[in-house]
């Protein structure tokens, strides 16, 4: 997780109960994004459930259900926001059949894409 999207993180965090957490996801296939080899993610505060995997990334902890592990395995989160687009963004450079999905405001973006048709995967 860059700087930038730590900082956000812990911004948006503050007054949650102690044991909220920042759930990580991927959704193969993308929905909008067209074909079935993109991944679409996704971030939400929740409890951790019994099967997920609990990093420790400095102070923050963040929640990988089984099911995404794959996927955000190599992940990198960052926030930007200039005035083409502004949230996070999640990619993963190690994923294969990598294209120009991310750079669509869909797979691997969250936020406000508003050049390209906003982003997908946020919740």
């Amino acid at each position: 997780m860059k700087p930038a999207a730590a900082d956000q993180v812990k911004q948006l965090i503050r007054g949650q109960k102690p044991e909220i957490a920042v759930r990580v996801y991927a959704q193969p296939g993308g929905g909008g994004c067209g074909g079935g080899s993109h991944v679409q993610f996704g971030m939400a505060f929740a409890k951790p459930r019994a099967d997920d995997e609990v990093i420790t990334l400095g102070d923050l902890r963040v929640i990988i259900d089984p099911s995404s592990v794959k996927y955000v395995n190599g992940a990198v989160i960052d926030y930007v926001e200039n005035l083409n687009e502004s949230g996070f963004k999640i990619t993963n450079p190690t994923l294969p059949d990598a294209d120009a999905a991310g750079e669509a405001g869909g797979c691997g973006s969250c936020g406000s894409n508003s050049a390209n048709g906003g982003g997908c995967g946020c919740g």
